[in-house]
């Protein structure tokens, strides 16, 4: 008797592999997250280089740059607080993340507020680099 292999068997629908499901919404809000982070991290570099500036033609120690410096150094200090909110809407600290959108949207709100004040301090024209804040809630 010549031995007869059976066809494989069809697996069962219940075991099949499934494809991935993507949270659309999660997608939108770490790419909005991004998008904050980024804005942040070219805030902060223009910040410095202002910094760097002053103190590198000297004029950090007139009156005139003394002022400028303090203007500077405050908008630093807005600078960190958005990044402290930023790490708590990515959930980076020792509380998770918000889940209400409710609060997630209150949080871009501050962060709103505190870069557009960091940009008056640091005589960044209003406008200028695209400003977050127009972005869509979704």
């Amino acid at each position: 008797m010549i031995p007869v292999s059976l066809p494989p068997r069809e697996q069962d629908s219940a075991s099949a592999p499934r494809g991935t499901v993507v949270s659309l919404r999660g997608v939108r809000l770490e790419r909005r997250l991004e998008l904050y982070r980024a804005r942040l991290a070219d805030r902060v570099q223009s910040n410095r280089a202002a910094v760097e500036a002053l103190y590198g033609e000297g004029t950090l120690f007139t009156p005139q740059g003394a002022r400028s410096g303090r203007s500077l150094l405050r908008a630093y200090q807005l600078l960190q607080r958005a990044r402290a909110r930023l790490e708590e809407l990515a959930g980076d600290g020792a509380l998770p993340a918000p889940r209400l959108p409710e609060r997630v949207e209150a949080l871009y709100r501050e962060v709103d507020v505190l870069l557009a004040r960091a940009d008056a301090l640091s005589g960044r024209p209003l406008g200028t680099g695209a400003s977050v804040s127009r972005l869509p809630a979704r």
